[in-house]
């Protein structure tokens, strides 16, 4: 995703990379990193709270580690995104997973359109499967931002996340289960903004592919 951000989009975006383990090796004046367990103590403290492998995906009731349970995982693309949520002074917020890769310039004037000054977050909000999570996007100058984030690290600091009972998918859920607290505020819904987006996978089908595409699944395989 790195390589491919400094290869399309323009000098005066810039990109924070939050790392764990392995600090990345390429460097660009318009590229910041932050190793995330440092600039969010919590998170590393919940997480080693939490090393029984009941919130690492595994399923009793199965028999077998399923991903979309897998709590540990993904409350680190979360609490990256709460990170920025409260220290930016952009207008805009574009969340990608790593896994995302860059192949075009991106149309700027679409991102703004699909992200409005006055609405809180932009998702695709998939009937059945939920939030798709491998792209977002957040206002952080919306008078609610900061607490957009406080509450997105609320369902997993508090144990809400392992209530859950019956929506289990950690990864989706969490964001869905969290935009009902704000109801009140605008939010863009772009499966509802977009006609004949697959109810799946909606990015490849979507006016986003025009410069991304996100490798989820077998994808990264290809």
């Amino acid at each position: 995703m790195i390589e491919t951000f400094q290869r399309h989009w323009p000098q005066e975006v810039i990109l924070h990379v939050y790392w764990q383990e392995q600090e990345p090796e390429i460097t660009a004046d318009n590229i910041v990193y932050h190793e995330l367990y440092t600039v969010q103590p919590l998170l590393k403290d919940w997480v080693a709270a939490h090393s029984n492998e009941k919130y690492r995906g595994w399923r009793e009731d199965r028999g077998k580690y399923v991903w979309k349970n897998d709590g540990v995982k993904f409350s680190h693309k979360v609490f990256a995104q709460t990170h920025r949520i409260r220290n930016s002074t952009a207008d805009i917020i574009l969340y990608s997973d790593a896994d995302t890769e860059y192949t075009a310039r991106p149309d700027l004037e679409y991102l703004s359109e699909i992200c409005p000054v006055d609405s809180l977050c932009t998702f695709f909000d998939r009937p059945k499967f939920r939030d798709e999570t491998g792209f977002y996007m957040h206002n952080p100058q919306h008078p609610r931002a900061k607490q957009w984030a406080d509450r997105l690290e609320e369902i997993y600091l508090s144990g809400e996340v392992w209530t859950y009972e019956k929506d289990r998918a950690a990864d989706q859920y969490t964001m869905a289960f969290g935009r009902n607290s704000f109801k009140d505020c605008k939010q863009m819904d772009l499966m509802r903004y977009h006609d004949g987006v697959d109810l799946k996978d909606p990015v490849p089908t979507s006016p986003l592919s025009k410069f991304l595409n996100h490798l989820k699944g077998d994808k990264k395989n290809q």
